[in-house]
């Protein structure tokens, strides 16, 4: 995640249907496709750093443990994913026209 983000946050992507962060909004005008891109590319970057986190903890964990650490790493994952969509289509909103 945090590596496919590095290119919007740097606004190395065009307007396209393939990548990026394709909402309604972000599709009315070049400027607003890479000020909402390069928003969304720091906050799914950032949001990474927590997936990367959960992951070298796994290193860690006693084997008798991992089963438990699996299913709290799911929670951890999916709110790293669903927390920063929210953040765009909030922050998106207050563009304005």
């Amino acid at each position: 995640m945090l590596l496919v983000s590095l290119p919007l946050v740097y606004r190395k992507i065009p307007m396209n249907h393939f990548y990026g962060i394709r909402i309604r909004a972000s599709f009315e005008s070049d400027q607003r496709w890479y000020d909402i891109n390069a928003y969304g590319g720091r906050q799914m970057a950032a949001w990474s750093c927590l997936i990367i986190a959960t992951g070298l903890v796994g290193f860690f964990v006693p084997r008798e443990h991992f089963l438990t650490y699996a299913w709290a790493s799911v929670p951890i994952s999916l709110a790293a994913v669903f927390i920063p969509t929210i953040q765009i289509f909030r922050w998106s909103r207050k563009l304005g026209p």
